[in-house]
C-alpha cells in the first residue's frame, strides 16, 4: 500500500500533534513520586540569634526505621538547642537519646517503630513526603546563617543516612541542604534567608 504525499503529510501532522499533546500533559501533571530524599531547609529562627533546620523526608516505600547522621559547619558559638519529631512523620517512632557532640558539631539520631508494630507490620511511615523533624539552633550573637552548613555524613561505626523499609531493605536517600522555607511554609509567608 502506498500513501499519497497528502496522506503522509496528514499522518505526520497528526503524529506531531499527538506528541505535543502528550508532552504538554506530562508537564502539567504533578510529580507523584518525589523519590527517596532528605532535604534540610535552613531558615532564620524567631530571633536574629536563632535558626531552624526543617528536615523534609520523601520516601517511595513504607519506612520502619531511619538513621539520620548530620554534621554542622558553623562558628563555635552555634549550638543545637532542640530536636523536635512530634507531630511530624516519625512522631510515633521510638527514638533512643540522640547523640549530639557539640565539639565535633555532629548529631546522630535513630528513629525506630515500636517492637510490637514490627511483628504486626504497623506503625510504618507511608510513602509520601513531609516534615520528619526540626532542629533548633542558636548562637551567642547574631546567627551566622550564610556561613552555617549542614550535611549528611557517616558517623562511627557505620551510621549513614538511611531508611529501612517494611521488608527490611536499606535505602540510601539523596540528601540536599537549601536556604529556603520548606514547602507549605513558603506559601504561608515564612521567612527565607
Amino acid at each position: 500500500m502506498t500513501l499519497s504525499l497528502h496522506s503522509r503529510r496528514a499522518l505526520a501532522g497528526a503524529a506531531i500533534c499527538l506528541a505535543l499533546i502528550a508532552a504538554g500533559n506530562a508537564e502539567d501533571k504533578p510529580k507523584n513520586n518525589p523519590g527517596n530524599k532528605i532535604t534540610a531547609y535552613i531558615t532564620p529562627g524567631a530571633s536574629e540569634r536563632e535558626a531552624v533546620v526543617t528536615v523534609w523526608m520523601a520516601n517511595v516505600n513504607p519506612v520502619g526505621a531511619i538513621c539520620l547522621p548530620l554534621k554542622f559547619a558553623a562558628p563555635d558559638s552555634v549550638r543545637l538547642d532542640s530536636l523536635v519529631t512530634k507531630p511530624y512523620r516519625a512522631g510515633s517512632f521510638m527514638m533512643p537519646p540522640p547523640k549530639y557532640e557539640a565539639d565535633k558539631q555532629t548529631l546522630l539520631c535513630n528513629m525506630l517503630r515500636h517492637d510490637d508494630s514490627v511483628k504486626a507490620k504497623t506503625g510504618l511511615i507511608p510513602p509520601g513526603e513531609g516534615v520528619l523533624a526540626t532542629l533548633h539552633f542558636s548562637a551567642k550573637g547574631k546567627f551566622p546563617l550564610e556561613a552555617f552548613k549542614i550535611a549528611a555524613v557517616q558517623l562511627p561505626p557505620e551510621n549513614v543516612l538511611m531508611y529501612v523499609t517494611d521488608t527490611f531493605n536499606s535505602v540510601l536517600p539523596e540528601y540536599e541542604a537549601v536556604r529556603q522555607a520548606p514547602p507549605g511554609a513558603r506559601d504561608a509567608g515564612a521567612k527565607t534567608p
